[in-house]
């Protein structure tokens, strides 16, 4: 069974839930299944949306065809993207120690459910446009960015081994954890690729969790991340998550918040990628910056981000963008950063080197 996701009825409605009943098949599973979706380029960035800061187990490289993939874990599987003009195509590796047995048309439709793909982002654009000139300007060139539909316990850890921290160390100690507690599902590109750890694989070395995270260098992160595990536990593991999807989005936030090393900004975070509050509007040191150039230029004298300033920003973001202002704040971020500028260069530091990938082609 697929661990730390709870899937609710409609895999990708409008309320971005997944399905809560899992489907189990009475024939054996293949190695991998492959297959493609009819997806525009202009309505999926898998650059802004994979390697963004979202999520943190996304590499990007050349196949030996010389065309652009991406390889990641998302839900105890290893996935190899590409994409045309016209399609997504995909080929997933399941883990083989999954008890689930499942077909094509389930991994199919939880790469849809990941990527949000039933949510019609370019008529959302065009609202988005209307509603402020600084988002028109940026988005003729960012409005494909997507917000992930992610495991939220993996989302959680991901997001305390973010704090000041930058992408590619966080990666780094995420890729760690996942290969010391995580299950392996195969060795892709020339290294082994491990499942996000479940909170039962991270309550079995709880006694040792946090001193072995600190002997791998996550700092004060370490504690965090083992009193928040133990916490999840506490308040009711996965029961807990699908709770936090149907409380509205403050109630669901002020939860989160009891969590240890989690704040209001890593909490919106949460609520947004992992459960389904798509009017949560994370205020980094970007938006805050942001808001004082172009939403709130009263602020402009303002020098740090105080709660009170934090909540100004978000209701401000609220009110221009509605009801999905969150998704509109993560293209206005992407805006911001300079990898995604006009140029889009492939990253060092997320990038499998060309000569490798010609040596050993597995292009979806």
């Amino acid at each position: 069974m697929l661990k730390n996701f709870i899937l609710a009825p409609n895999i990708c409605s409008i309320k971005f839930s997944c399905v809560s009943n899992f489907f189990r098949l009475s024939y054996k599973m293949s190695n991998f299944y492959e297959g493609s979706l009819a997806v525009k380029d202009n309505e999926l960035n898998l650059d802004l949306t994979l390697l963004g800061g979202q999520s943190f187990r996304w590499l990007k490289s050349l196949n030996c065809k010389g065309e652009a993939e991406w390889h990641g874990v998302a839900f105890n599987a290893f996935w190899m993207l590409r994409q045309n003009q016209e399609r997504l195509f995909y080929k997933v590796y399941p883990n083989p120690l999954d008890s689930g047995i499942r077909d094509k048309k389930y991994y199919e439709q939880f790469l849809k459910c990941y990527l949000r793909l039933d949510f019609d982002l370019l008529k959302c654009v065009n609202q988005w446009r209307k509603a402020h000139q600084h988002f028109d300007k940026i988005a003729i060139h960012l409005k494909a960015v997507r917000v992930l539909n992610q495991d939220p316990l993996e989302n959680i850890i991901s997001f305390i081994c973010s704090q000041n921290n930058n992408i590619k160390r966080i990666s780094t100690m995420v890729q760690w954890l996942c290969n010391k507690y995580g299950e392996k599902i195969g060795h892709f590109e020339g290294r082994d690729e491990f499942s996000f750890p479940t909170i039962t694989s991270l309550l079995e070395s709880e006694n040792q969790l946090e001193s072995s995270l600190r002997t791998a260098k996550f700092g004060y992160r370490a504690k965090f991340i083992a009193q928040s595990v133990q916490k999840i536990n506490e308040y009711g593991g996965l029961e807990w998550f699908e709770k936090l999807r149907t409380l509205p989005y403050s109630e669901a936030r002020q939860e989160l918040v009891q969590l240890p090393g989690i704040g209001y900004k890593v909490a919106d975070c949460i609520c947004l990628m992992s459960l389904n509050h798509m009017d949560s509007v994370p205020v980094d040191t970007h938006i805050f910056k942001i808001a004082q150039r172009i939403y709130l230029p009263a602020l402009v004298n303002v020098k740090s981000v105080t709660p009170k300033i934090y909540d100004q920003i978000a209701e401000h973001f609220r009110k221009v963008y509605g009801e999905y202002a969150g998704w509109a704040q993560a293209i206005v971020f992407c805006s911001e950063l300079q990898q995604f500028q006009l140029k889009h260069n492939l990253d060092d530091s997320n990038v499998v080197s060309q000569k490798k990938s010609r040596e050993s082609c597995h292009a979806p």
